[in-house]
């Protein structure tokens, strides 16, 4: 499964958010040296409870626009949990 998300480095603290609609990672670190992509990857993988081994950047390796492949038997809980995240936002 493909999932399409916006990062946004340098941010007060790592969280994931919807913004405009689309899924959100804010990360503290930087957009250097791949630190803010790893970052997300990190905050989606704590997000979904796995490790962040099991996610892979397709593509937006440079860019703020991502591409992140989760494993297909993880399809139920991505969406679970992206319900959850709505709900308690408000969107």
């Amino acid at each position: 499964m493909l999932i399409d998300i916006r990062v946004l480095p340098r941010s007060s603290r790592n969280e994931v958010l919807i913004r405009n609609g689309k899924l959100t990672i804010a990360v503290t670190s930087p957009p250097e040296a791949g630190k803010a992509t790893a970052a997300a990857i990190e905050a989606i993988a704590k997000w979904l409870h796995i490790g962040s081994s099991r996610l892979a950047l397709v593509s937006g390796k440079s860019s703020r626009n991502k591409r992140i492949s989760i494993p297909d038997d993880l399809e139920v809980r991505f969406h679970q949990q992206l319900l959850e995240l709505r709900d308690r936002l408000g969107k």
